[in-house]
């Protein structure tokens, strides 16, 4: 094999391996609060989610309403206050991003 193919063939790896989303620490199931996007009174450049969440396994063992920082204002589209929802936090050195959000299914 080349150093240009063995390169081609990496690069190709790379690719297909970012492409399988954000990293996934936690997961948590809640209630939206409120979507602010930046700048908000919670945080001047990032866009910001307040969740009444369930207990998070592994993080948080209570039930509590907080807001945590979503990666992309992109996961509030449709998002309205009173939304059931299934998310993904990230943990990274500064904060628990918010990476993923999945609306569910109302509960009757």
């Amino acid at each position: 094999m080349t150093v240009v193919s063995r390169v081609t063939v990496l690069g190709l790896i790379v690719v297909v391996l970012g492409a399988a989303g954000p990293t996934v620490n936690y997961r948590g199931t809640g209630t939206v609060l409120a979507v602010l996007p930046p700048p908000s009174d919670l945080h001047a450049t990032r866009p910001v989610i307040v969740i009444e969440h369930e207990p998070i396994v592994g993080l948080m063992a209570e039930r509590m309403a907080m807001p945590f920082i979503a990666v992309s204002t992109t996961l509030f589209e449709g998002l309205r206050p009173g939304d059931r929802i299934a998310f993904g936090l990230q943990d990274t050195p500064d904060a628990l991003l918010v990476v993923t959000i999945e609306r569910l299914a109302t509960q009757r």
